[in-house]
């Protein structure tokens, strides 16, 4: 009797299911011919504009990178990483959110804000380099949570070809260390600093420098994922639980670094990492 491994089998239908998604994306891709990403250095815009250059060669598929001080340094060595493995075209435009009330101030909707100052940007510079469509890395997980800045991209006629066609982002990671043998760490979310602070606290250069600090020190020790929450006259550290005993074994280290920085409070979120805190 032929008794199939029923988890190699489910494994061969994920893989399949996966690759009628990324045929599907990539007809509608073909259709649009000429098009530019909007790379965060993320692992799902990553895989958007890989795909989209493997569809429509480099000279049709741009990658647009905001600058601003909402990203830390380890963005922009995301950016770095897969540019030069890829030899990517990258185009980057500075953004300036400090004088946009609507975005320091931090309220419910500040993604939205901002992420129309971006797109906005990123239109203008699309046209003037005749380029017709804009592109985003949504995937269909984003429509499982609070995304305010869904709206603005649909208000702007933004494409989500990867949310269109049904990927999730546990298929990008996937394809990408199967595939493409990324390394881990470029295979883990990125999000803006602003998502460190509670809504209503207001966003200030000082803060997000210093909390881009503490995470970066992490990141570099090999604590990833990991998000430095805000809370009063301290940091709340999310971490993955497997690094709990590694960190608490640095405790002294990582209390020192962060009273270094005038932190008074330093705290273990027992529950590890999680997206959507303040939501």
């Amino acid at each position: 009797m032929d008794r199939k491994n029923p988890v190699l089998v489910g494994e061969a239908k994920m893989r399949d299911a996966l690759a009628g998604k990324i045929d599907r994306l990539k007809e509608q891709l073909a259709a649009l011919k000429k098009v530019a990403v909007a790379f965060s250095g993320g692992k799902d815009s990553f895989f958007m504009l890989k795909i989209a250059i493997d569809t429509l060669g480099q000279d049709n598929a741009l990658a647009f990178f905001a600058r601003s001080d909402f990203l830390t340094e380890n963005d922009q060595k995301r950016v770095d990483y897969f540019r030069r493995r890829f030899d990517l075209p990258v185009v980057e435009l500075a953004i300036d959110p400090w004088p946009e009330e609507k975005i320091v101030s931090n309220p419910l909707d500040r993604c939205y804000h901002c992420k129309k100052k971006i797109f906005l940007a990123f239109r203008e510079k699309a046209s003037a380099l005749g380029i017709a469509h804009l592109l985003d890395g949504t995937t269909h997980s984003d429509l499982d949570q609070y995304r305010p800045g869904l709206k603005a991209l649909h208000e702007l006629g933004i494409l989500s070809p990867l949310k269109d066609v049904a990927i999730t982002s546990g298929e990008v990671v996937e394809y990408l260390a199967a595939e493409l043998g990324i390394d881990d760490y470029f295979l883990t979310s990125s999000t803006c600093l602003a998502t460190r602070f509670p809504y209503h606290h207001r966003l200030t250069r000082e803060g997000l420098k210093t909390f881009a600090a503490i995470e970066g020190y992490f990141v570099d020790r090999g604590f990833y994922p990991v998000r430095i929450r805000y809370m009063e006259e301290g940091v709340r550290i999310e971490a993955a639980l497997p690094h709990f005993e590694k960190i608490l074994e640095k405790r002294d280290e990582i209390i020192a670094f962060c009273k270094g920085l005038g932190i008074k409070f330093i705290t273990l979120d027992l529950e590890g990492i999680k997206s959507g805190v303040w939501d």
